[in-house]
């Protein structure tokens, strides 16, 4: 019980000393803006309002400074304040206060930063309004501004920019920001102007393998063909030799049988390495499509033998 009667005696010490320095600071701040010291006279009726929010004397005198110095947007800020609190009590000074609201508006410059259509935001590191950092999400947007000269610096890509714009009591004004065009955003796949894009069948599991398989199968079955059939040419021609120019043995030749028996001989030789080479690609082939990631491949190997020789065919589906 205690505790709460010297609580309560301290919040009600502390509110009076606060309402007796808010009273002094009035009293200063209305002898400064008598003396037109606008500077110190706003500042200090700013102070009065931190110590109680709620006094409209304190909030409708600040607008009152600003207004009279001229900056007429900080006036403005102050005087809506007060119009806000002003509803909220249920002052008989609500409408005066609206009213002087909406006529001080009409006055209030305004002041629009623009970009170009598709510029790059990317490379714009910060904006700054007469010292003050400006919010990037404002570009565009008409905002109120005092009377007289403005500054607006930027940085793009590490370089400082700084123009200057004037705006006039009641008037408006544009600048433009020079920013570099950034890249076109491409079309999302919600673009309903192009024609639906339709997936390719994705090719059958082992197809390519297969075909390679049989290609290369065939390659060995053509290369040991025609090594079949020059091997069976050459022996020909080599029997034909011996009979003719060596008298039945290879050690009785002429020049001429010497000739034609060496060639037959070395041309037999060179198709043994071709039907060596032949037969590789056959397994090779045989190998590839056998081993193809498919439950339905049929592959058919067919041996053929004949008086020219013999060869192996392959065939299937794919």
């Amino acid at each position: 019980m205690k505790l709460a009667i010297s609580l309560t005696l301290v919040a009600a010490l502390s509110s009076t000393v606060s309402a007796d320095k808010a009273d002094t600071l009035f009293k200063k701040a209305k002898k400064l803006l008598s003396e037109k010291r606008y500077a110190e006279a706003c500042k200090t009726f700013e102070e009065v309002v931190k110590l109680d929010k709620t006094a409209l004397g304190g909030l409708l005198n600040a607008g009152k400074c600003y207004e009279e110095w001229g900056r007429l947007a900080r006036a403005y800020d102050w005087y809506e304040k007060a119009q806000v609190i002003a509803a909220e009590q249920k002052d008989d000074r609500a409408d005066k206060i609206k009213a002087l609201v909406e006529e001080l508006d009409t006055n209030v410059p305004r002041l629009t930063l623009k970009i170009t259509d598709g510029a790059d935001l990317q490379v714009l590191a910060s904006i700054t309004l007469d010292g003050k950092p400006f919010d990037q999400g404002l570009l565009g947007s008409e905002i109120r501004v005092d009377p007289g000269p403005h500054v607006i610096e930027y940085i793009v890509d590490g370089k400082k920019k700084k123009k200057m714009v004037p705006v006039e009591r009641g008037g408006s004004s544009e600048i433009l920001l020079d920013l570099p065009k950034g890249k076109p955003i491409p079309d999302g796949p919600e673009d309903k102007d192009k024609d639906p894009v339709v997936p390719e069948a994705p090719t059958p599991p082992g197809r390519n393998q297969r075909i390679a398989g049989i290609v290369v199968g065939s390659a060995g079955v053509v290369a040991v063909g025609v090594a079949s059939a020059l091997t069976l040419s050459a022996r020909g021609k080599w029997k034909d030799a011996i009979d003719e120019h060596c008298m039945g043995s290879t050690s009785m030749c002429d020049p001429t049988g010497l000739d034609i028996t060496a060639d037959a001989r070395s041309r037999a030789n060179k198709m043994t390495i071709v039907a060596i080479v032949g037969g590789a690609a056959i397994i090779g082939g045989v190998v590839l499509y056998l081993t193809a990631p498919s439950s339905e491949t049929a592959v058919r190997i067919t041996p053929v033998v004949t008086d020219d020789g013999a060869a192996v065919f392959l065939g299937g589906g794919f």
